[in-house]
């Protein structure tokens, strides 16, 4: 799935029987460990909500400054 540019990719780990979200941009890995009894779409907030986040945090194209 892509949002904003990020791929969210979720997989399941071989332990403790939780699952691994990564957010990806470019060379970028944001990496989160999910409960595997939360629902698709708590998830995908999840995720929507970091990158939304992570997109304020990219510096301005213009002046390399970060969005304030």
């Amino acid at each position: 799935m892509k949002y904003k540019g990020y791929y969210i990719n979720l997989t399941p780990m071989k332990v403790d029987n939780l699952w691994r979200l990564e957010i990806e941009k470019g060379e970028e890995v944001h990496i989160d460990t999910i409960n595997p009894s939360m629902t698709l779409s708590s998830v995908q907030d999840i995720a929507c909500n970091k990158i939304d986040n992570l997109i304020l945090r990219e510096p301005n194209d213009i002046t390399g400054d970060l969005w304030k």
